[in-house]
This record gives C-alpha cells, sequence and structure tokens, in this order.
C-alpha cells in the first residue's frame, strides 16, 4: 500500500517535465484481510464482516475470503460461533450470547489457510447519555473559509466511577418529507428517510481530573436537506472503547481527514488488533471492538428557517385537462396535481418522474414505530431579520 503513495508522489514531482506514459508495475501487491466487528452489551445480533483488500490496479475476480468459521471466545472459557450469512457476513445468536462489561472478549476465525485471533479486550462500562439537545449556529467549520447556518446537535455525560475514559459516537437518523401535491393522482404523499453517520466522532477525557464530557458535537443538519422540514429524529449511541481502539481510530480520522497535500507525510497501513497466529507476515487490517452503549434519541420539529424547494425538478410542464385528455401521453408521464382558477379552465401539473407520485421509491411509506413517542423535543423559532 505504501508503494503506492510513492508512486503516486514520483509521478506527480516528475509530471512537468515528463510526457512518456508511465505505467506502475505493481500486479504483485498482496492483498489483506479486512475484518470490521464489535460486540457489545445490547442483547442484538452481532455482525462480523470479512473480505479482502484489493490492489488499486489489475483485475481481480470476485475476492475470495477463505474463513470458514468465526467465534467469539471470552474469560471463563466459553466460545460463542457465528454462523454465516447470505450476504457473506457472521452473525451471532442474540438468544446465546450476549457480551458483559467487565468481562473480557476475543475474536477468532479459522480459515482453509490460516488462523487469525484478537487479544482478549475487557468491556469497560459505559455512563447514560445525561443530556442529548440541539440549537441553530453559524458553524464556522462546516466549510471552511465560510460561515454556515444550521442545527447543532450535542451532548452531555458523565462517569462518576471514572471506569470509561475512552468514548466513541455515532448515530442513526430519520426524518419525515411531505411532497407539496395533494390530488388523488399521488400514490404516497408522507414519507420517512434514514441514514447513518459516517465519520470518526472519539474522544479521550484521561487529562481530565473527572470523566466528564460537555458540549460534545454530535451533528450538524444544515437547511440544505429537507431533513428539519417536518420533524426529524437522531438516535446517538454512546460507546465505552479501550484504549488501543482509541488509538486506531484516531489513527484513521487523520490519515483520513488531516492529510492529502503534497508535503504531508505518507501515511502507511494502520495496524489493528487482529494477527494471523500462524504466519505473522500475513497482513490483517480491521479491528474487533468491544463496547457497552448507551443511547439517548431526539426528535426536533417546527424549524421556522428557509428551505430550498426541493420539489422543484418535479413539475416538468402544464397543460389543460382537455388538451391531455386528446393528446398523446406516454405511460411515463405522470399527473401531479390538478388546479383549477375560475376563468381559466382547468389544468394539470406533470411531470416525468415517477418517485414524485410516490415518495415511497426514495423512502418508506411506513412510519417507524417510535415515531409519535413520547421524548424530548426542540421547537425553534428563527427571527424574522435571521430568516431574510
Amino acid at each position: 500500500m505504501n508503494r503506492l503513495y510513492y508512486i503516486l508522489l514520483t509521478a506527480t514531482i516528475l509530471l512537468p517535465g515528463c510526457v512518456t506514459q508511465f505505467v506502475p508495475d505493481i500486479t504483485g501487491e498482496e492483498k489483506a484481510l479486512v475484518v470490521e466487528a464489535r460486540v457489545t452489551d445490547r442483547n442484538e445480533t452481532y455482525v462480523v464482516r470479512i473480505s479482502n483488500l484489493q490492489p488499486v490496479y489489475g483485475e481481480y475476480p470476485e475476492p475470495y475470503v477463505g474463513i470458514s468459521s468465526v467465534s467469539v471466545l471470552d474469560d471463563a472459557g466459553n466460545e460463542y460461533p457465528f454462523t454465516y450469512h447470505y450476504d457473506g457476513t457472521f452473525r451471532s445468536d442474540s438468544t446465546v450470547f450476549t457480551a458483559l462489561p467487565g468481562r473480557k472478549y476475543k475474536l477468532r476465525l479459522e480459515g482453509t489457510e490460516h488462523v487469525y485471533e484478537s487479544d482478549f479486550i475487557e468491556m469497560k462500562p459505559v455512563p447514560c447519555i445525561d443530556s442529548l439537545y440541539a440549537g441553530p449556529e453559524e458553524n464556522e467549520f462546516y466549510r471552511p473559509g465560510q460561515t454556515t447556518w444550521g442545527y447543532q446537535v450535542s451532548l452531555d455525560t458523565h462517569d462518576p466511577s471514572g471506569e470509561c475514559r475512552f468514548y466513541m459516537w455515532t448515530y442513526s437518523e430519520t426524518w419525515e418529507f411531505r411532497y407539496p401535491y395533494r390530488s388523488p393522482y399521488m400514490i404516497n404523499r408522507i414519507c420517512w428517510k434514514s441514514a447513518r453517520s459516517a465519520d470518526i466522532n472519539i474522544l479521550n477525557t484521561t487529562s481530565l481530573d473527572e470523566s466528564r464530557v460537555i458540549k460534545q458535537p454530535v451533528a450538524f443538519i444544515t437547511n440544505e436537506t429537507d431533513r428539519l422540514i417536518v420533524k426529524y429524529s437522531i438516535l446517538v449511541r454512546q460507546y465505552s472503547i479501550s484504549e488501543e481502539e482509541f488509538i486506531y481510530r484516531e489513527n484513521i480520522r487523520k490519515t483520513v481527514f488531516e492529510s492529502g497535500g503534497l508535503y504531508d507525510a505518507i501515511p502507511g497501513s494502520i495496524t489493528g488488533n487482529i494477527k494471523c497466529i500462524d504466519d505473522p507476515s500475513q497482513e490483517v487490517l480491521g479491528f474487533f471492538g468491544v463496547s457497552a452503549v448507551s443511547e439517548k434519541r431526539l426528535f426536533i420539529e417546527n424549524v421556522q428557517a428557509q428551505f430550498p424547494d426541493f420539489y422543484a425538478y418535479c413539475r416538468i410542464d402544464t397543460v389543460t385537462v382537455t388538451a391531455y385528455q386528446n393528446g398523446h401521453y406516454g405511460p411515463d408521464v405522470y399527473i401531479l396535481l390538478e388546479w383549477w382558477e375560475p376563468p381559466a379552465p382547468p389544468y394539470y401539473i406533470l411531470s416525468i418522474h415517477k418517485e414524485c407520485t410516490d415518495c415511497s421509491m426514495i423512502g418508506t411509506a411506513v412510519k417507524p414505530d417510535y415515531w409519535d413517542e413520547s421524548g424530548q423535543f426542540k421547537t425553534v423559532q428563527i427571527p424574522r431579520d435571521e430568516e431574510e
């Protein structure tokens, strides 16, 4: 992997004075095993994803993993096998195995050629999230050099026992959206979209007298999406992680988000905690995480702010009802709305985008079962001078 960075750097330096095509010979680049796995104290199915890291250049068939069995072992001598799933993952049985704080666990992979294991990792308890809140903010870091209006979601937490010193946060978000058309031609007008966090959000409190976190940023939501138009929900998960995992994810964060300049240090392979026990030269990427989890949900609605017209693309033409009925319109032209303002004749608003008549094509028409539950709601009224 480092070899590729050196090749690209050399090509960058020589580019101004070199016109001869250069085809790097990196066919000998080795493939590495990539493992993504985590167990928690939640009664849920744990998933282990295994793949092969392929070279950038060269054509290869579908990667063959070669792992025949996956299991998690605890420090009491118990072994919990995972079952191979149709999507290529290995999954646990939640009725048999739930990890517990205070115990130690390790991952074991057995293949046709090699055996891989992690070290034992102790599951540290995690405190509850004290508060999850949000409010409008002018963010100067969302886009460097610009100020962006948005909605900042943050949290407070603390661990009076001091056992949890390394934190990680993820979130899943869901929001309701509605098409601005009310007509019998609409199949589904109200739907919900969902997404998950993709950034690395971690914090170390070892330098503090107590393990207390105040105003930790979780998500920043701008009015450039349709998330805040009707009603929005964010479910935040707080994890206790080991010091080793904190270092591992911090190195990934620096490599992904802080490198890229011509004079930046060339990043090397980031070592995880899984090793090939019968051949140490075999490279393994990824990490086996062991975490206790707490979570909290926040609802946001009635945000009075200006939003773009996200559905302007739907309206492509208008035609009188008579002309439409007498015309030749194929099955790929859809009626959004019928409108009538006397004395003008009634007309149709047309679209060529089927999803504009059926929101379930870009979301789901099934309301989440938690959507109307009581919880934390945030209602914000933006002053008129900020709207304009």
